[in-house]
């Protein structure tokens, strides 16, 4: 008999379908598409950027430079190394935005025996401090680069509109050194949970470069099965399939599921880390496959990605901001028929982006794959494992099992029905 579970405490609408009898469980995202790729088409080239980061309110910036790139690279655009610090900073603050709002509001519930995450404002308030710490500064380095701390307005492909001066990045410096302490006490908390046991074969991919811990400028997709391949050929490496029970597609790769997000980054890239994110990457005893982990995981990354940000601010205070290389470029060279395709990581791992453009500067046809289409057949393939491992167990207690595992992934199912 089949009987449907609604699952709570994560981004969007999804439920886990159970058949008991046949011991089987399939997960089903059930929003409706929203056809951005079509919404798009006819419209000119540097819409792109503004329209497709409205996919996400939790995401924007991710998808924001993610079009940007592509429209880039169609137009052959070169961004100025100013340009692309600030675009990290950037990344950096929208990965601390996302992972603190999972992890102490959707995650650590699980941990801490609570309904909500709103529950700990009375039961745990240390840790809800540290969630507005985290956030408040992460907000406010989106707000000062980006014009504002969801939908960025100052990004545009070639450059900036508007970059901040030298004097109000040294006051933006003095609030990211304030948040490091919270990080700190973010993988300390996620440190001492005892997290899920099971057994898995994930197959982990990230975009990786192979020299520095790179989110936001990938040479490859790289999985843990010695795959290498550029991230224009992306196409080749994720093919999206259409599921009769839900209305987001499911990407594979040769046929297996796909883990994306922060524990597949760390895997792949993780001694790359540098200071005190590398010692907590060390001490952590990470299990690449485990799924749970993931968690922590993104706590590790949320110290990283402070840090990163305190170290780029003092590069650009130091070096100050080249205002001329920053501004936008007129040279759009129409006239034929133009392709691009713009990579990054986001929160939840590999978001692509290909855009063509016709000869009069409109758009022609996007394609667009994020994150959690990529970690929807992962999640679906994980989930029945740890039903197979949880036989004699309450159905109850698999349930409870299951859908921590799901909110493990930090699934944004908006995202994934674009």
């Amino acid at each position: 008999m089949e009987k449907a579970e609604f699952i709570t405490k994560i981004e969007g609408h999804g439920s886990l379908h159970f058949n008991w009898e046949k011991n089987k469980v399939w997960l089903e995202v059930a929003e409706g598409e929203r056809l951005f790729e079509g919404m798009v088409v006819g419209r000119p080239a540097e819409d792109l950027y503004w329209i497709t980061p409205r996919i996400c309110g939790v995401c924007p910036i991710a998808h924001n430079l993610a079009a940007i790139k592509a429209v880039e690279d169609a137009l052959n655009i070169k961004p100025s190394k100013s340009t692309v610090l600030l675009r990290k900073l950037l990344m950096d603050a929208q990965m601390i935005q996302s992972h603190a709002l999972h992890l102490y509001f959707l995650a650590v519930p699980d941990y801490l025996g609570l309904d909500s995450g709103l529950e700990i404002i009375k039961t745990h308030p240390v840790y809800f401090q540290q969630a507005l710490e985290l956030k408040r500064g992460s907000d406010l380095i989106a707000d000062t680069v980006g014009g504002r701390g969801i939908h960025p307005t100052t990004t545009a492909a070639g450059g900036f509109h508007k970059v901040p001066s030298v004097e109000t990045l040294k006051k933006l410096k003095k609030e990211a050194e304030k948040i490091l302490e919270a990080a700190e006490s973010c993988v300390n908390l996620f440190s001492s949970l005892t997290y899920p046991e099971v057994k898995t074969d994930l197959v982990l991919f990230a975009q990786t470069n192979g020299r520095t811990y790179e989110i936001y400028d990938g040479k490859y997709i790289s999985s843990n099965k010695k795959l290498r391949a550029r991230p224009d050929d992306f196409e080749k490496i994720i093919k999206e399939e259409i599921k009769p029970y839900s209305t987001a597609k499911f990407g594979y790769h040769s046929g297996k599921g796909m883990m994306v997000g922060s524990l597949a980054r760390l895997a792949l890239q993780g001694n790359l880390l540098k200071g005190k994110a590398k010692e907590f990457f060390r001490q952590a005893s990470l299990d690449f496959q485990n799924p749970y982990h993931n968690n922590l995981a993104q706590a590790i990354e949320t110290y990283h990605f402070v840090a990163e940000a305190n170290e780029i601010l003092d590069e650009l205070i130091q070096t100050g901001i080249d205002t001329e290389a920053t501004k936008l470029t007129k040279d759009r060279k129409m006239g034929r028929n133009l392709a691009g395709v713009g990579a990054l990581e986001a929160p939840r791992g590999g978001l692509y982006y290909e855009v063509s453009i016709d000869t009069w500067g409109f758009i022609s046809a996007c394609n667009i794959i994020t994150p959690t289409v990529q970690n929807l057949s992962s999640m679906e393939e994980t989930a029945q494992v740890v039903l197979d491992q949880m036989r004699g167990q309450s159905k109850e207690k698999i349930q409870e099992l299951l859908e921590m595992l799901i909110r493990a992934y930090d699934p944004c199912i908006t995202c994934s029905v674009h």
